[in-house]
């Protein structure tokens, strides 16, 4: 996606906002400012956002729809077939869809989870309002988990 947006003002969010427009230069540059609070929220909002879409995308027993998305992610944003393992983009979105169990939060896991994401925010189509109600969304679901 490539849609100009407006940034929020919360830096995390932000910096979510940016990756999802494609816009990477830019959410790097707002990442690399984070204090390891914002980097907790990040992840907590590109989290609360994968599950969100994956939800609204998929059925939880349609585990052939999950398969078939995650050959189109692979085809479209990793054509080296190095970025995205299909057991762990399957599993990611299994977890996400509450038949599975989660994973942890390694590295490879959370750049699977990034690029499934954007796929998943990118096959939406959002417009700009759309897109800002869906971060406001995450934004306030993430608010709402009090913390451990």
């Amino acid at each position: 996606m490539t849609t100009s947006r407006s940034a929020p003002t919360n830096q995390p969010v932000a910096a979510l906002s940016y990756l999802m427009a494609g816009q990477v230069h830019a959410h790097d540059r707002r990442t690399e400012r984070f204090t390891e609070a914002d980097r907790q929220h990040y992840l907590d909002l590109l989290s609360a956002l994968f599950v969100l879409c994956a939800d609204r995308r998929f059925h939880r027993d349609d585990h052939s729809a999950v398969i078939r998305f995650v050959a189109s992610v692979r085809e479209r944003f990793d054509p080296d077939r190095d970025l995205v393992d299909p057991v762990i983009a399957e599993n990611l979105l299994l977890a996400a869809l509450g038949g599975h169990d989660t994973l942890p939060a390694t590295a490879e896991n959370v750049t699977v989870q990034t690029l499934l994401t954007v796929a998943l925010v990118s096959d939406e189509q959002p417009s700009p309002a759309g897109f800002d109600a869906l971060l406001r969304e995450v934004d306030a679901m993430v608010a709402a988990v009090p913390p451990p």
